[in-house]
């Protein structure tokens, strides 16, 4: 994909309150609000109108699992004036409003796009989905109507993951890249990242890195230790309980989980402790399978060689 231009305005003047998200020369709008500054978007236009919704917050039952729950409506902030009285929906700390500038959506189309944004959140498995069962709406728009409200979620998912949503996105990994090159020390560029791995006693898991994205990528099939360690840290001990929850993380024996799908870290570390259940440094842990060289070794030698001239100026 090329590069895209996007805008974001922050209302209020802070990172944390409401923002707009635009997509360049797009009619696609996206509104995001805290759910403690709804009133104060009540007069505006992007609620009144037709589109879809996302509801967004911690699973109450394990902090480090999202919740989420996506509706339509006709004027939208009738249906969030609803949900937020209702106790069963108590989770949500955030709403992302999706509408178009010119007004073309109608009742058909917001349908389609909230069937499929369920089936998005569903497969990528990044947080529980509240809704009850998706709703079928497959074939009842033109086709022209669903070539134009696909381009609308394309568009959609681009702009909830500039804002911090990045829900509905499934793992993307580096296997169709032409074949791993042996990186050349100094040189800026490689075709392909190889695989890494790291394995110890109860788990052997391997990865593969999104460079565009940013991801360490652990590969299904891969086996997480089910025994944690009192030093592993908390936050990583809440993603494994996520992981279980969604099964990402299954049973595979008694001592091991395994990884039912691919599955995205943002982080070498995050993946390595999820895997070995005790605390580990990503960057030393995860080793390439050809050379037995570390991740960060490899991306050092992808950098350029800084002589002592460059270091010469920094902070002490």
């Amino acid at each position: 994909m090329g590069g895209r231009s996007l805008r974001i305005f922050l209302v209020d003047g802070t990172a944390s309150g409401t923002r707009t998200a635009e997509l360049g020369l797009s009619t696609i709008k996206a509104l995001a609000v805290p759910r403690a500054s709804l009133s104060s978007v009540v007069d505006r236009p992007e609620i009144q109108k037709t589109g879809v919704y996302v509801l967004v917050g911690e699973d109450p039952t394990t902090p480090a699992q999202k919740c989420v729950y996506i509706g339509e409506g006709d004027t939208i902030l009738k249906r969030l004036t609803v949900h937020n009285k209702d106790a069963a929906k108590d989770f949500w700390e955030e709403v992302v409003l999706l509408v178009s500038k010119d007004e073309n959506l109608t009742k058909a189309h917001v349908r389609y796009i909230e069937a499929r944004l369920i089936s998005l959140a569903i497969a990528a498995k990044r947080a529980v989905v509240t809704n009850g069962t998706a709703p079928s709406e497959y074939g009842k728009l033109p086709e022209s109507d669903q070539v134009d409200m696909e381009e609308f979620i394309t568009q959609a998912r681009l702009l909830l993951g500039v804002l911090g949503f990045d829900l509905f996105e499934p793992v993307k990994t580096p296997s169709s890249l032409p074949a791993p090159q042996p990186a050349t020390p100094g040189s800026a560029t490689q075709s392909s990242p190889p695989l890494f791995k790291f394995a110890g006693d109860n788990f052997d898991a391997t990865c593969e890195v999104d460079i565009g994205a940013g991801h360490f990528v652990v590969k299904a099939g891969s086996k997480a230790r089910k025994f944690e360690t009192p030093s592993l840290q908390p936050t990583y001990k809440s993603l494994r309980q996520a992981l279980i929850a969604n099964k990402v993380l299954r049973d595979f024996d008694a001592d091991r989980y395994e990884f039912s799908q691919d599955y995205a870290f943002t982080a070498a570390t995050a993946a390595a402790q999820v895997v070995c259940g005790s605390t580990a440094n990503g960057r030393a842990a995860w080793r390439t399978v050809d050379k037995n060289i570390s991740f960060s070794e490899w991306q050092d030698a992808l950098l350029p060689a800084v002589t002592s001239d460059d270091t010469s100026g920094a902070d002490t």
